[in-house]
Parts: C-alpha cells; structure tokens; sequence
C-alpha cells in the first residue's frame, strides 16, 4: 500500500513538484536576469547623458578659466591700468560666447575696477578685508598662488554665481609682490539652465555636490538632496582648482524591478497546461515591446536634444572633443578639432595621422602622455604644438580621462584647446620681464656705481676732515698757548687774525660736512624737552659781543602766551638762530637787528621767528638763489664779508626736517628779514634748571699717569705745552704697537689715543690692550674726524671718551680731570 502512494507520488506528483520547482527557479532566476538587465541598460543610458552633461560643463569653465588668464598675464605687466583699459581686455575676454557675465579686479583687495558696469555697480568698492569670509577666501589666493573657483555665492547686486579669484603678482623674484585679485563671475542659474540642466522635459533628476570646488567634501548646491541618498549615477567634473561630483537617477527614482508585465509571469508558471496562455503572453509581450520601443524613441529625442545642446556648447566654447578607443586604436575627432587641425570633414583621422601633425620636438613627450594615460586610467593633461598642412603653427592644450565603456573596454575621451594665444601672450610678458630685468640689472649696476661714488665721497670728506682738522689742532692751540704769553699791541692783532682766521676757516668746514651728512641721510634730529626762552636768548647772547663791537643793537621779544617748555632738537634750533642772527650782524653795518617770537594762527606750539636787519638787503633777482648751497647774493658780497654761502642752505634743511621752513620776507625796503617757522611738540616731562656747572679739580692731575699715542709731532708738542704745569707723568708713543709696549710697561692712568696712527691704528691699540691682563686705563679718543660714525666705532672698540681736533686746553684739562675723578671714585667704591 505504501509502495503503491510512493509510485503515485512519482508519477503523478513529483515531474508536477519537479516541473513547479524548475518552472519557479527558471522563472526566479529570469525575474533577477530581467532585473539586473533593465537596471545595467538604465544606468548606462543615465551614464550617457551625464557624460554630456559633464563634458558640456568641464569644457565650458575650463575654456572660460583659461580666458581669465589670459587676462591675469596681462595685468601682471599692466598693474596701474584704468577703468577704459580694464574694459577693452574684459571685452576681449568675455566676447560674445563666453559664459562670463562680468569681471571685477580687486587692487589691494578692493574692488575698483568692474567690467561690464552697468547692473553691477554695487560692487564698486567693496572691500574684501571687512568680511571674514571674502577676506579669508582672498588670502587663501593670494596664499596658493593659484586661481580658486568658489560658489554658488550670493551677489552684493543680487543673485547668486560662480567666482572664479585668480591672484595677481607683479614684478620677478624678490621684487614679486602680491597686486590684488582678478574676479571671473558666472551666474549659476544662466550656467545650468545654458547647458540644460534646468530643463523640464528631462527624465532624469541631476543634483551636484563639491561647493567651493572641494569635490566629494564640498556642500550639494544644485538638485534634491534625496537624489545622493538613492544609489545616483556619478561622474567627476575636473577643474584646475579641484572638481565637482555630478549625479543622476531617473525622475522619480529607481523602478524596483524590471517592468515586465503580469502576464508573461503567469505563463512562466502554467506554460505547460494552458495553450491560450502563450498567445495571450505574446500579445502582451508585443504591447510591452511597443512600450519599450516608444521609451527608446523618446530617449533618443532626448539624446538628440541633449547632443544638439552640447554641440551648441562646444561650438561656443571653441574647444575640439576627441574619442579614442585602446583596444581598437579608433579615433574619433568632431568636426571643430578637424578645423583647428586644418583637415576636411571628409578626411580619415587615426592615430597615426595625429601624431604626424605634432611638431617633431613635441612628438615623443605627447605621445608618451596619450600612452600613459590609456595604460594607467584617470585625467591627464599636456600642451604640444602642431603644423598644419599650410605650415602654420599652432599651440594646443589636450585634456582626457580614461573610462571604461559598456562592454567593458577602455575609452579615452578629452578636449583640444587651441591656445596660440595664450602662449604668444605669454611669450611677451617673457620679454618684457626679460627686458625688464635687464633694466633691473642696469639700474643695480648704477646703485652699486653711486654707492661707490658715494663712499669714495665720503672717504673724501673724512680724509679732508683729518688732514685739516690735524694741522688747524697745532695752530689754534698754539695760537692759544701764545695768546696766555706777554705780547706787544700789533702782536696781540697778529695773533688775534690767526686765531679768527682758523675759527672761520673750521666753521667752513664743519658746514661742509654737516651738508654731506644732510645729504646722505645720516643728520638725525632728537627731540628733548627744553625751555623755549632760554634756547633762543642763549642763541642770540652768543652774538651781543660781536653786535656791540659794530655799535650795533640786538632786541630780541617773546609774544604772550607761548609755553614755557617745549619738545624738539633745542641744538638743531640754536644752530639755525646763530646762522640767521650771525648773518644779519654781519651784513648790518649801522642799526641793529630785532628778533621777534611767537605763535602761527593760535598755536602755541607753531612758531615762528622773525629776524630782522637794517644791513645791505637782498635785490629781489638776488632772492631766488639765497638758498641755494654755495650761493651768496653776488660776488661782491663774498669778496666783502667771506664764507661758503652754506649758512642758510643748512638752516633751511633743518628747518624743513623740524616741520618748518625758513622764507625770505617780500616788500621790505631797507634791509632783510627772514621768516623761521618751526613746528615743535609739547614737552612730555618736567624740565629741570641747570645748576650752574662745577669745573672740575685739576689739581686731581698731580701724579696721573698719562700716555700720549700720537704720530704727529706738532700734536704731541701742543698736548705737552697743555700739561706742563700739571705734576703728572707723561709718555709718548708715535704709533700703536709702540703704545701697547708702553702701556704695559708703565701701567697709565690714562691714555690718550689717536685714530690715524701707522702700523697700528688706535681703534686696533684699544681692542689689544682691553685684552690684556692688566689695571685698565682710561682711553680718550683724540681724532680730526668729524662723524658720527667715528665717534661709535671708538667706543665699540673699547674707548671710555671722544676729544675732537682741533683740541682746547680748558677742554682738555677739565676732560682729563673728570675722567680722572670717576676713575678715582670707581677704586674707592671697589675698596
């Protein structure tokens, strides 16, 4: 009985269990083919138009970015151009083709130059470093060094776009320097809707990501966000400044299955039992068919419409599309790159027969690139040239990407770029930064030449400073040691003639050499708090005895209400006064002279200061040149009254350094006047009173030890007439290697060092014997040196005090005797 149910089952049951489960497998396993076929075709359909709409988008900004650097190489060489120059190079660029809807250039990060005007004049002005963001979006441009295409921002004149910043520099190597940022602005509604994007019979739904050019990390700033959610189709859009992700999904989202109908399921299960089935299976097989036909038709519309648009882009954009197949080597070329290329529609085109237009020096580098790229995948970029079949020479920038098509094959597809101009572009601003340097070096050839001339120039002035200052030393000194002598009435005039004469003769030169410090910069003016009235009457005391021996009279008057303390150079100040008041005593032979001080409209800390004469006067043709250096009013006048005619031509520079000036006074009759005007400061601080100065003890001299180091003998006689009647031990050295062996020997208190010795010169001597193991002495420069610059490399090299040639006796005694006194209180104080 069992036996018999199991041979049932089998005959009747299980080919019937057995024909369900193959039927149900078959039928599984169709379902899933059906489903993976249906979604493959889709995507690579999708793919397709997005390869398009990819292509149309890279292409487009590509060739409009390399527009805009055209631009920036131009305004490289060109940073001072106006408004109407900035017009004529933006026309040039934008055309009528470009995507381009406006330029804006940003000096110093200020926009001030826009083209076209019109509709955007609120960016005029608009400062970059009062917004955090477009502050730290320009520095990071003019940080990389390269162009950054941000957006979609939101317009100061409304509306939202593209900015591509490309820095500026000017100038080469260390002179190259930051100038501004040249803005590029596409809106982006213009730009998706251009390149079809917006359109509202697509029957895809496209979103991009990658805001600011960040790629995968950047924001979503075109699309629906669920569009990235469901499993889109992706592409990358490549731009010199990073990329974007593009994606697509059919509109309203993936299908979960394929969409086969209900019936040719049903026959899958009972194809065995029905016969009407089949039929009625065809008949919807044929109703599906039509559906698919009438999609497939639509979507080549699609492609049709969506082809014509990126023809259309392309024309515009003048860019040349190529396609190149590795495996069968195919090569497909539209019809503009055949028209950079110079060939005929009708030409063939291979592989072969593109490299035979590259120039022969191009030929193995473009051709290794192409290889490369095909046998790695992913962009690549080169720039060759080419000759066409009329010998003309053209410059081309290839762009591709490697993928791998349906039938998983690898294809290349890229873009040409004729950029001849560009590249000749460039080849000018080469020669001109050529020829600029070239400049450059001919202006650093005549700086190093006029910093020679200046050197041996100042080297003049300090070997004329020596060489005088060191014989004028041995006449006013002796001229001074015989003054303290018995001499008769016509000897006592001789003496006084030579002394007058030397003072006059070193005035002269120290003008000079305060001009040449004037001229190279190196006459600082430093301000103290001083006490105005007792500056300017100090100044004018200083000439009352020479006034009074010419009978003359000196008034000096001080308007009411002026400070009493004040800030500015009081030295600088005395020096002009003497020069003005010495003036008018000299050239005033009866009268007098009236100095009168005060206030220039209401402030009290603008003065000015009027001396006036009743001398010879200034002819008004005389006027012009009373400045001027080496200038007196005629020939007569320096015959007459002697001097360089440096006097005021010093007094005006300082007067000008100190805010001021100094005018010759119009309309005046009898005499001159002349106008100072100084501009001072109030004082920072309270002015102490000058206790009358203590000369110091010189008889603190007696049993000093002191060494003299000097190579000239007049010098060395003229010191020792100075101490003989000081009890003190004096030695003598004619060069430094002998005051070094003397300083050794007999241990001095005190040295006195000149600078210009043979052998060895004093700043040398100095640094030896500050090296020694010894008690140190005290060392006084002595020096017929005049600058500031001796002075510190003296006290660099170990030197406690300066004495300027020609010396004073008083001077000398009372230095050595203050000297003296510190070093004796320093042993005191150390036990």
């Amino acid at each position: 009985m069992r036996l018999k149910k199991y041979n049932y089952f089998q005959r009747v049951y299980l080919p019937f269990v057995i024909a369900s489960v193959v039927m149900l497998v078959g039928a599984v396993y169709s379902e899933r083919q059906n489903s993976i076929i249906h979604t493959q075709d889709l995507r690579n359909s999708i793919r397709n138009q997005l390869a398009g709409y990819q292509a149309s988008l890279e292409g487009a900004l590509n060739a409009d970015i390399q527009l805009v650097q055209g631009l920036v190489a131009v305004m490289s060489t060109e940073p001072d151009l106006n408004q109407e120059r900035f017009e004529q190079l933006g026309e040039m660029v934008i055309g009528s083709h470009s995507g381009i809807s406006h330029l804006a250039a940003a000096p110093d990060l200020v926009i001030s130059l826009i083209y076209p005007i019109k509709g955007n004049e609120r960016a005029l002005g608009l400062d970059y470093n009062k917004n955090d963001a477009q502050r730290r979006a320009a520095y990071k441009v003019r940080d990389s060094g390269q162009m950054v295409l941000a957006g979609p921002v939101n317009l100061v004149q409304g509306g939202s776009a593209f900015i591509g910043r490309f820095p500026v520099f000017i100038g080469t190597g260390d002179d190259r320097r930051f100038w501004g940022i040249l803005s590029s602005v596409m809106h982006a509604d213009k730009l998706f809707a251009a390149h079809g994007l917006t359109d509202p019979d697509l029957d895809i739904e496209i979103a991009l990501v990658g805001r600011d050019s960040m790629g995968p990390q950047g924001e979503q700033f075109f699309g629906e966000t669920a569009i990235f959610e469901d499993d889109p189709v992706v592409l990358d859009i490549s731009l010199p400044s990073g990329s974007w992700l593009i994606a697509a999904r059919p509109k309203g989202g993936w299908q979960a299955r394929a969409a086969n109908p209900w019936p040719w399921r049903l026959v899958m299960l009972v194809a065995g039992t029905l016969v009407l089935i089949p039929f009625f299976a065809a008949g919807r097989l044929s109703a599906a068919r039509k559906d698919i036909i009438k999609t497939l038709m639509r979507r080549e519309r699609q492609l049709e419409t969506l082809s014509r648009r990126l023809e259309v882009a392309v024309e515009v954009s003048k860019i040349g599309i190529w396609e190149y197949d590795v495996k069968t080597q195919e090569v497909i070329w539209d019809q503009l790159l055949r028209e950079i290329y110079g060939l005929e529609r009708q030409e063939p085109i291979s592989l072969d027969i593109w490299k035979g237009f590259i120039h022969p020096e191009d030929r193995d580098e473009a051709v290794k690139t192409l290889m490369r790229a095909a046998e790695e995948g992913g962009y690549h970029t080169s720039e060759y040239r080419i000759l066409q079949s009329d010998g003309n020479q053209r410059h081309i920038r290839t762009m591709g990407t490697t993928f791998k098509d349906g039938a998983g094959g690898m294809r290349m597809i890229g873009v040409n770029l004729d950029v001849t101009r560009d590249v000749h572009l460039r080849e000018k601003l080469i020669e001109a930064n050529h020829a600029l340097m070239q400049r450059n070096n001919e202006l650093e050839e005549a700086r190093i030449a006029a910093e020679r001339a200046d050197r041996a120039k100042t080297e003049f002035l300090a070997n004329m400073s020596h060489e005088i200052r060191t014989p004028m030393n041995g006449i006013i000194g002796m001229a001074d040691l015989m003054s303290e002598s018995n001499l008769g009435e016509g000897e006592r005039q001789y003496l006084d003639t030579i002394r007058d004469s030397s003072h006059a003769l070193l005035k002269i030169i120290n003008d000079i050499l305060d001009l040449s410090r004037m001229e190279a910069g190196k006459l600082a003016i430093s301000p103290v708090d001083f006490d105005l009235q007792r500056c300017i009457s100090g100044a004018v005391n200083l000439l009352r005895p020479r006034a009074r021996e010419k009978g003359l009279w000196l008034s000096l008057s001080f308007e009411e209400g002026l400070p009493g303390l004040m800030r500015g150079d009081d030295g600088r100040i005395r020096q002009v006064l003497v020069n003005l008041v010495g003036n008018a005593v000299k050239f005033t032979h009866s009268g007098g002279v009236d100095i009168r001080v005060s206030k220039v409209a209401g402030d009290p800390y603008h003065l000015q200061i009027e001396v006036e004469d009743t001398g010879i006067g200034i002819k008004p043709e005389q006027a012009a040149h009373i400045f001027d250096r080496f200038s007196q009013a005629d020939a007569a006048i320096t015959r007459s009254f002697g001097g360089t005619g440096l006097g005021l031509t010093i007094s005006s520079i300082l007067a000008s350094r100190m805010g001021g000036g100094i005018t010759l006074c119009e309309d005046k009759q009898d005499g001159a006047c002349f106008t100072l005007q100084l501009r001072l400061e109030p004082a920072e601080g309270v002015v102490q009173l000058e206790e009358p100065e203590q000369l110091p003890d010189i008889d603190r001299l007696d049993g000093v030890r002191i060494l003299l180091a000097e190579d000239n003998k007049t010098n060395r006689l003229l010191v020792r007439k100075y101490l003989a009647g000081i009890k003190c031990e004096l030695s003598e050295a004619e060069n430094g290697r002998e005051a070094i062996a003397l300083c050794q020997d007999m241990l001095p208190d005190i040295i006195l060092m000149d600078m210009s010795m043979p052998e060895i010169d004093g700043l040398a001597a100095t640094r030896e014997i500050r090296s020694m193991n010894l008690v140190q002495p005290i060392i006084v420069a002595l020096t017929a040196n005049a600058f500031d610059s001796d002075r510190e490399a003296c006290l660099a090299a170990g030197m406690d005090y300066f004495l300027q040639k020609p010396i004073n006796k008083t001077v000398l005694l009372q230095t050595l005797a203050m000297l003296r006194a510190s070093q004796l209180e320093q042993k005191q104080a150390l036990g």
